[in-house]
């Protein structure tokens, strides 16, 4: 392929994904609710879906957020196929110490992404610290 062949592929790719970023896409929404046993993420974007949608654990932190793919790939010089991929929405979120980092769980429900989080036992929430005597 020539080099101002590749390079018009490239931006013509772009373009198009700018465009749908632009106007074929809806931005997405994120609201927070309370249950009683359980803190709700719900996360939407019209249009979007539910596998461009990432939830990770790290650390204390909750990161949340969606990748546009490129419907267009092309080949590198080993063959290997390349799809452009466009962050649409990122959040980190700290988890807050009364949630049960270990079960957090999504699930896609009705065109939303929820991402549960369970609260942790009232024993493990409030503990007694008893004050040693040094002298």
């Amino acid at each position: 392929m020539k080099a101002i062949e590749n390079v018009f592929q490239g931006t013509g790719g772009q373009v198009d994904l700018l465009n749908t970023l632009y106007g074929g896409s809806s931005q997405t929404t994120m609201n927070v609710e309370r249950e009683d046993e359980r803190l709700i993420i719900r996360l939407s974007a019209p249009g979007v879906s539910a596998n461009s949608f990432n939830v990770l654990v790290e650390g204390n932190k909750l990161v949340l957020y969606t990748l546009l793919v490129s419907t267009s790939a092309r080949k590198d010089g080993e063959g290997n196929t390349q799809r452009l991929a466009v962050p649409m929405f990122l959040r980190v979120l700290d988890i807050p110490t009364f949630v049960d980092a270990d079960q957090i769980e999504a699930v896609h429900e009705h065109g939303q992404v929820l991402v549960m989080l369970p609260f942790k036992d009232e024993e493990h929430l409030h503990r007694r610290i008893d004050i040693k005597d040094l002298f």
